[in-house]
């Protein structure tokens, strides 16, 4: 098996012995050339992307050159080199934007109506995939996961409260500053959204686009409001207008009938899984301190 990192990037210990790992930037043709030359796979995930919305306002031009050339790139690459290759296609719930302000729950059929530079590249990434399949009939499968959390997931919403809850266990703060937290989520564990992708692999329509989601709202203050529950002290909430978008869509909520029929159901309550975020980054920060007074 064979993954890519890029400028840094963390590589999991815990993967050491099970994956080879590769330097590639998705947004140099040549180097993405390369990376298939040597792995030459059968099945990509397709995950390199800049993440972040609230980064694509700052960086505009680095997000679309990540997410939409580095999309091209591997498309065109996987069509001259490997044109067998599955490939799954990671998209996001950023895509449909305003288009779900009047739905309880959003079909793969809405329209896309993305509120940032970081969804409008997921929309152009989604709508050259389908150019692909359909032009050159390459094995595309397109996923549009909506709200991923959980133990080990790289930095979001709930990671900042966690680590800022920690801090006031710890008491270096006695607060802890929101931003809209009125917004309404749907959320899926990562360990979930790890077999609904498996499953997605195996056994979805080529050509074909999946929401990844549970089809239940939870707005993100409900879900501060339970991981206040399992911190240690009382943690006092303000609002923080700095931590404000310039832009941002009330509720996400998908519709997860298509992925459903393909026989995968959420299975990790949300309580656990934000007790389990909480938990991780306690042991983390214990580590890490445990690190540095060793140095």
């Amino acid at each position: 098996m064979w993954g890519t990192y890029y400028s840094g990037a963390g590589r999991p210990a815990s993967l050491a012995n099970r994956i080879v790992w590769l330097h590639c930037n998705m947004a140099d043709a040549d180097d993405v050339d390369r990376m298939i030359d040597v792995s030459q796979p059968d099945r990509i995930f397709h995950l390199a992307a800049q993440s972040y919305p609230v980064m694509s306002w700052s960086d505009p031009v680095g997000t679309i050159q990540t997410n939409l050339l580095g999309t091209l790139h591997l498309l065109d690459t996987v069509r001259k080199r490997n044109p067998a290759c599955q490939v799954v296609v990671f998209g996001s719930s950023a895509e449909y934007g305003n288009s779900s302000a009047q739905k309880d729950s959003i079909p793969e059929t809405a329209a896309t109506e993305p509120n940032s530079p970081y969804g409008v590249s997921k929309v152009a990434a989604d709508l050259l995939s389908d150019v692909y399949s359909r032009a050159y009939g390459l094995n595309i499968i397109r996923v549009r996961p909506f709200f991923l959390i959980g133990p080990g997931r790289g930095s979001n919403v709930f990671v900042d409260f966690a680590k800022r809850i920690i801090n006031v266990e710890r008491g270096t703060t006695d607060s802890l500053g929101v931003g809209n937290v009125s917004a309404v989520r749907d959320l899926v564990d990562v360990r979930d959204a790890v077999r609904a992708i498996w499953t997605i692999a195996e056994k979805g329509a080529v050509g074909a686009v999946y929401n990844l989601c549970s089809g239940q709202a939870c707005s993100i203050r409900e879900a501060l409001d339970i991981m206040l529950k399992f911190a240690s002290t009382p943690v006092r909430v303000y609002t923080d207008k700095a931590r404000f978008r310039p832009l941002d869509t009330p509720k996400l909520v998908g519709d997860s009938s298509r992925l459903r029929q393909l026989g995968w159901m959420p299975e990790i309550p949300l309580e656990q899984t934000l007790a389990d975020i909480l938990q991780f980054w306690r042991t983390q920060s214990r580590e890490s301190s445990e690190c540095s007074a060793a140095v």
